[in-house]
């Protein structure tokens, strides 16, 4: 219970700021808020649109056509894949 009221006693200690100080720090946190994020949004902008026309000056790009595979025919080793199809009595039997 002491712990309490010391702690109210400490609240006679503490020096409030006056009302023309908090709208003095309101102001300039506001201030220092946007300022900042005027800046990092200026920053972000010019890096990305710098770094997409640095990338379409180093590598062009490429269309593909949509006859063209994108994996090689060789790649694929389906040999040694088997496969099983119903038969007609219901059971599966394997194939190759």
């Amino acid at each position: 219970m002491s712990f309490i009221k010391e702690s109210i006693k400490e609240f006679d200690h503490i020096v409030w700021p006056t009302s023309e100080e908090t709208r003095k720090y309101f102001v300039t946190v506001v201030s220092m808020i946007t300022i900042l994020t005027i800046f990092l949004f200026a920053v972000g902008t010019l890096l990305s649109v710098g770094l997409f026309a640095a990338k379409t000056q180093l590598v062009p790009v490429r269309t593909v056509s949509p006859t063209t595979s994108s994996a090689p025919a060789s790649d694929l080793k389906l040999d040694s894949v088997k496969t099983t199809t119903p038969s007609a009595s219901g059971s599966a039997t394997p194939t190759k």
